[in-house]
């Protein structure tokens, strides 16, 4: 896990998109991350090893690096640095792959994967409590989704399964 600093908050977060392996989260270094969970479940993973699913404000910290980056790695877009594709890319011809895999998408503090691969939930609910927030775009959005702090939110019931969800998971320092 990644320690970062928020002001006088801090927390931790996976350096890796997660994968669960008997129904335990953990890092997906190396390995595909879990994809097609639920809120619910990326939640129980997560409470299993003993971690939380990431804020809002967490996951955007992470993704932004201390300097409020646009993206993970700088303020401009650079097509194919993360697992993310390009207006004139066939997604069909991208693939969801091995957290880490694209060494150059990472934040300053360590953190891979923010942009692209897989969206990511957080425990960010929608005004009504009832929806989830996901971050970070997948391999089959680009630039605009693959943004730190993209315009467009996107907010799922927590039942949904869609096989481009994933999660990471954060942690208080204390744990």
């Amino acid at each position: 896990m990644a320690y970062i600093q928020m002001g006088r908050f801090s927390f931790c977060i996976d350096r890796h998109e997660a994968l669960i392996r008997n129904g335990i989260a953990e890092p997906a270094f190396n390995d595909l991350p879990a994809v097609g969970v639920s809120y619910e479940e990326a939640l129980e993973a997560c409470k299993k090893a003993g971690y939380r699913l990431c804020t809002r404000k967490e996951w955007t910290r992470a993704c932004r690096g201390p300097k409020g980056k646009r993206f993970p790695y700088g303020d401009h877009w650079e097509p194919h640095r993360c697992n993310a594709i390009e207006a004139e890319d066939n997604p069909s011809e991208h693939s969801i792959r091995p957290s880490g895999s694209f060494p150059l998408c990472v934040t300053e503090e360590g953190v891979y994967d923010l942009s692209g691969n897989v969206w990511e939930w957080t425990s960010e609910a929608d005004a009504s409590g009832t929806l989830r927030e996901i971050r970070g775009g997948s391999v089959h959005n680009g630039e605009e989704e693959a943004e730190c702090e993209a315009e467009d939110r996107v907010f799922l019931p927590i039942q949904t399964k869609e096989g481009l969800h994933g999660f990471r998971c954060c942690a208080s320092p204390w744990r």
